[in-house]
């Protein structure tokens, strides 16, 4: 393995130093591998809108991260979150919170106010002092094209109709940081067109060697410039227009989620 090799003194000699930090090399890449299965392996498929999503982690396993939900017969969740802070602590969070999305899918509460209370609840149970998460959850159905959502201190959601922008504002604050948290939600009809981009902060905080952010007008001018191609291709085009902009310099894990709402009639 190229890591072991990087790290194995000029020497014959393998102490107990050696396998530890071969231990923990493997304990690395056990880490790498379930952030990786975290994502969405089974899409759910909508006649009215495709969806795409992509995640760059800046290390071996990321705060991060991006799911899709079944919610029935012509319905589609979503969510894309960013815990705080880095490395092993960030991972296990997200874990504990991808997880507990993805169970109160499934128990059979179906209203936002519920889910993330308790979602809320059980983070702040979970994680140490002064770490959160901001999250964008929302539900789409395609029957009357309707997108509820809950922003809790996510950078706001892009919305291209046509030419013109708009952009989906935080309904409430983070989670896992207060008792007391209140949700919030509010929803948006889609037309047939309309593309919907949602991303981390890791997108539009990207800095060049002068230290000036990528920023949300530049997201949305490459969006813009890219709006005709597959939603797949369109996000590695953002990824990598993030990247040359940011031109080497050590970028956050950058994460984008894009829907087009189609022709199709339900």
């Amino acid at each position: 393995m190229q890591a072991i090799q990087d790290i194995t003194p000029q020497t014959a000699v393998v102490g107990p130093w050696f396998r530890h930090d071969r231990k923990a090399i493997q304990d690395l890449e056990d880490v790498r591998q379930v952030s990786a299965r975290l994502f969405p392996q089974n899409l759910p498929q909508l006649a009215s809108i495709a969806y795409a999503g992509v995640c760059v982690e800046a290390n071996f396993a990321g705060g991060d991260f991006y799911d899709f939900f079944d919610c029935g017969p012509y319905r589609l969740g979503l969510a894309v979150g960013d815990v705080s802070g880095n490395g092993v602590a960030s991972a296990l969070l997200r874990a504990t919170l991808q997880a507990s999305l993805r169970t109160l899918r499934m128990t059979g509460l179906n209203d936002f106010e519920g889910q993330l209370t308790l979602a809320n609840r059980l983070l702040l149970s979970s994680a140490p002092d002064a770490m959160y998460a901001s999250l964008f959850f929302a539900e789409y159905d395609e029957r009357s094209r309707r997108l509820r959502y809950v922003n809790c201190g996510h950078p706001a959601t892009l919305l291209l109709h046509g030419e013109r922008a708009s952009w989906l504002q935080p309904t409430t604050t983070v989670i896992g940081l207060f008792n007391d948290w209140q949700c919030s939600v509010a929803e948006v009809y889609l037309q047939p067109g309309d593309t919907l981009l949602l991303y981390t902060d890791g997108v539009t905080e990207a800095t060049d060697s002068a230290g000036d952010e990528f920023g949300p007008d530049r997201l949305l001018a490459a969006l813009k410039a890219r709006n005709d191609f597959p939603l797949s291709a369109l996000l590695q085009e953002c990824v990598d227009e993030v990247r040359g902009f940011a031109q080497g310099n050590r970028c956050d894990d950058l994460t984008l989620v894009a829907l087009r709402c189609l022709e199709q009639e339900i």
